[in-house]
Parts: C-alpha cells; sequence; structure tokens
C-alpha cells in the first residue's frame, strides 16, 4: 500500500502538520519570529488599496488618492499573472519545524564548503526578505519615483487580508485602505463589461455570479477580521460617494491632500449610453447565496 499512498510516517506527519492549518498569516508569523529583526530600510510609506472584487469604486478612490501630486497609484499591475499571489503564497511552507536551523548559511567562505553537506543550503531569512522586497521596490517603486512622484501604491480588486499581513511584512510602514461596495450593484456593473474576466489566468475565471459573489465574500471576511490587526482603513463605497465623504479621514491615514472635484469629475462609465445592465432574478440568487451571511451583516440586502 505505501507505493500507492506513500509511507505511513510521511502520511501521519502531513496530517499533523495540515491540522495547523497552514497559511500566509501563519507563515509570516512564523518568519517574524525567526527573524524579527532587519535592516531593510523601511522608511516607504506605500499605499495598498485593496478592493472586495470588481466594480466596488476603487478606481474612484484611486484617483482621489493620486490628486495628491506626490502619490502614484498603480492600478492593478499585471493582474491575471498573480505575482504578488504567488510571492505571498511561497511563505505557507514557513512553520516551526522548517527550515532547520542548520540549513542557513554561516558565512563560512566557500572554499571551506566543499567538505560539508551543503546540499540544503539557503540564504538567510533575513535575505529572503530583501529579495522579496527588492521585486517590489524595483518593479514598483523606482518607475513611480522616475516620474516624480514621492510615494507609490497598488490597486487591487483580488487580494485579501493575508495578502496585505504579507505586504505589511515588506512594508512595515505601509497604509491599507479596504473598499467594499454592495456586491449587487457591484456585480449589475461588472455584467456590463460581459462577465469575462479572471482572478488569475486561466484556472480561476470570474464569470459566473456565484463565483462572482464567493469572491466578494472570502476578501470581506478577512478584511473585517483583521483590519484592526493591520491597522486598515475600512471605506465603504456608498459613504464614498454619499453626502459627506470620508475625505478628512482618508487624508489623515494616508498623510496627503485630496482635490475634492475628482468626485465630480467622471472618468468612463460602466453604464453605456445611460442604459442599466439586467440582473436575471436566478442571478440574484445565485449571488445573494454566495454573498451570505456577510452581505446582510453589512446591511446589503435585495
Amino acid at each position: 500500500m505505501s507505493a500507492l499512498r506513500g509511507p505511513a510516517q510521511a502520511r501521519a506527519a502531513h496530517r499533523q502538520a495540515l491540522l495547523r492549518h497552514p497559511g500566509i498569516a501563519s507563515g509570516i508569523e512564523q518568519l517574524l519570529s525567526a527573524c524579527p529583526d532587519s535592516d531593510i530600510n523601511d522608511d516607504e510609506e506605500p499605499v495598498f488599496l485593496l478592493s472586495a472584487g470588481w466594480r466596488s469604486g476603487s478606481t474612484l478612490l484611486q484617483r482621489l488618492i493620486m490628486s495628491d501630486s506626490q502619490v502614484l497609484i498603480w492600478g492593478e499591475p499585471y493582474d491575471e499573472c498573480g505575482m504578488i499571489q504567488a510571492l505571498a503564497e511561497s511563505m505557507k511552507a514557513f512553520r516551526p519545524d522548517w527550515p532547520p536551523a542548520e540549513y542557513y548559511y554561516d558565512g563560512t567562505p566557500p572554499a571551506d564548503l566543499s567538505g560539508n553537506w551543503v546540499a540544503n543550503l539557503f540564504p538567510s531569512l533575513e535575505d529572503l526578505r530583501k529579495g522579496h522586497r527588492a521585486f517590489f521596490d524595483t518593479l514598483f517603486s523606482e518607475p513611480a519615483k522616475r516620474g516624480g512622484a514621492a510615494r507609490w501604491g497598488i490597486k487591487e480588486v483580488r487580494l485579501g487580508s493575508e495578502h496585505a499581513l504579507y505586504l505589511r511584512w515588506l512594508y512595515p510602514k505601509a497604509k491599507i485602505l479596504f473598499l467594499y461596495r454592495n456586491p449587487l450593484d457591484a456585480y449589475r456593473s461588472y455584467a456590463r463589461y460581459g462577465r469575462s474576466w479572471y482572478d488569475i489566468f486561466p484556472n480561476r475565471p470570474m464569470f459566473t455570479p456565484t463565483a462572482f459573489g464567493t469572491h466578494w465574500r472570502q476578501l470581506m471576511e478577512g478584511y473585517l477580521r483583521d483590519a484592526r490587526k493591520l491597522d486598515a482603513l475600512l471605506v465603504r463605497y456608498e459613504d464614498l460617494i454619499g453626502n459627506r465623504p470620508p475625505l478628512e479621514e482618508i487624508e489623515s491615514y494616508l498623510g496627503i491632500r485630496i482635490d475634492r472635484s475628482v468626485l465630480g469629475a467622471k472618468v468612463g462609465s460602466s453604464e453605456r449610453g445611460g442604459e442599466k445592465a439586467r440582473v436575471s432574478r436566478l442571478e440574484k440568487w445565485l449571488l445573494k447565496r454566495a454573498v451570505s451571511p456577510m452581505a446582510k451583516e453589512l446591511g446589503y440586502e435585495w
């Protein structure tokens, strides 16, 4: 049977590992425990604007933030590639018994290592963190600064609170905003675009109300659970376009100045020619089932 199922000892160890519910958050926690200090320059304060799915006002909030000329917010960069998700997912492997301490390179001159066991020879955890951060600095920070921006950020509609934990690990002074909207209104707006977008291409399409709603609910569960731990600011789209938008709160949190005229300057529209997208009864039912009970708890009912 071991030829078909693997050794009993290995399977038992795997079951025990799964009982710990390994995830991005647990991996980051382990990394912080094993390597709490870092000499990475943490003066940067990037802005991570994470929205609970598509058509929730993230571009409006992005434009508001960018009305401060010192800030450039990238808009869903290379979105379907899932690069940030993949980097964050790699954190799952870190756990109390892995990697073993003896795997880490201790600075021994390479010429003296040929007689040692080097099959598992890892750079330090601090170097690992620097490597991850270098990716973001090179791809996002440097081109923003070349363009004249003092600060940079990312607007995304696919990232959850665990991804935010990963980003906070890289940038301790980062500012994180969680944006959300009535999922029915967001879905109706999305429907005008043909419901043809992907979370990650090609295996995670968002073609159905169930997929769209499940994505919304899962993101919202994490946002509400982890906002306090992340010192993140929750922003409700309906408040943003209401009579008293929380612009002062956003300004204070981010340390920026917002041009109020942006709220009245419409750029693009999902309601082409003034037409509203039709959402069938079945679509509404499927969406409601996918977002329950979270939507109702937030006051969204239909």
